[in-house]
């Protein structure tokens, strides 16, 4: 951990013509974090427990086909996430995703993959306590108990918890569940399995640059799957990064 921002950051510095990563959502977040502002395009190569980015883009999963992309590929230039000094390129969990994050189990995450995450996923959702948290978004007040402050589409596995995000935008797409009860989660699974949790009172979808989340400071971030820490936070958009 941290070696790939480093690794990131040196050949900027020595002006490589091209960095190729080769890993999860976590590891490319943290060849971004080292590539941050440069003119140096990344091609991106999945193969770790989680590649959300990979499925956003319509990558192929063969390693030699996306090698090829560094031939025929195009060069796009996107904006970040940003919440203190971290950046992502996916999303921001705010709430029991997060936790789900902290109590994943490295060793398992090898062997099951994404399973290891619904794994944590159900337990925590028998000892998790969905506190209310405030999230201020472009200057209105919102109240929720799990937010996805998000940038594409894909989630987890086969969800889609934010069908309106772009990649390619310069604003958030933001889904907020408001509910305190632990078995509303339950029926929000099944609501967002068939793309229906939209339409839900109790699930406000948004858009904006800025959030500012305030709350109990238990409630635990994460980024591009990986924990960031705990409430307060402010984030943002860093456009053309």
């Amino acid at each position: 951990p941290g070696d790939a921002t480093r690794l990131a950051q040196e050949a900027v510095a020595a002006r490589y013509e091209v960095v190729v990563a080769c890993g999860g959502d976590g590891t490319i977040n943290e060849v971004v974090g080292g590539m941050v502002g440069s003119e140096v395009p990344l091609l991106v190569i999945p193969g770790g427990t989680s590649n959300v980015l990979a499925r956003e883009l319509g990558l192929p999963s063969d390693f030699l086909a996306c090698a090829a992309l560094l031939r025929k590929g195009a060069s796009r230039r996107i904006s970040l996430g940003r919440a203190g000094d971290r950046r992502f390129v996916l999303m921001a969990g705010i709430g029991v995703d997060a936790s789900i994050v902290a109590a994943s189990n490295s060793r398992l995450k090898r062997y099951l993959g994404e399973g290891a995450f619904w794994l944590a996923g159900f337990q925590q959702l028998a000892r998790y306590h969905f506190s209310p948290f405030d999230l201020v978004v472009d200057g209105k007040c919102h109240r929720g108990t799990f937010a996805l402050i998000s940038k594409v589409k894909n989630y987890g596995g086969p969800f889609q918890l934010t069908p309106q995000a772009n990649l390619f935008s310069n604003q958030f797409a933001i889904c907020l569940f408001q509910s305190e009860m632990r078995w509303r989660y339950l029926y929000y699974l099944s609501q967002v399995a068939q793309a229906k949790h939209t339409s839900l009172p109790d699930v406000l979808m948004l858009k904006g640059r800025t959030v500012q989340a305030t709350g109990n400071t238990d409630i635990q971030v994460q980024v591009d799957g990986e924990l960031l820490g705990r409430l307060p936070q402010e984030i943002s958009i860093q456009d053309n990064a």
